[in-house]
């Protein structure tokens, strides 16, 4: 997979949009101030009582994970 290089300070492109920024208007495009999403994906660690073994299970979307023992 390619990464985007750095952009050139001097190109037409962001010269205009630096133009764009200034003066009465201000920014051009609407900031995302808010995340996307809410809660984290949290990973389970699934422990053996007799053996000790350990499992590493993929995560569900929660906002808050109790575990009753």
């Amino acid at each position: 997979m390619y990464k985007k290089g750095k952009e050139r300070t001097l190109a037409i492109g962001a010269r205009r949009h630096e133009r764009e920024l200034h003066g009465y208007g201000g920014q051009k495009y609407p900031i995302q101030r808010k995340k996307a999403k809410t809660t984290d994906k949290k990973a389970l660690l699934l422990k053996c009582t007799k053996c000790g073994r350990v499992v590493n299970r993929e995560g569900i979307r929660l906002k808050k994970l109790e575990i009753a023992r």
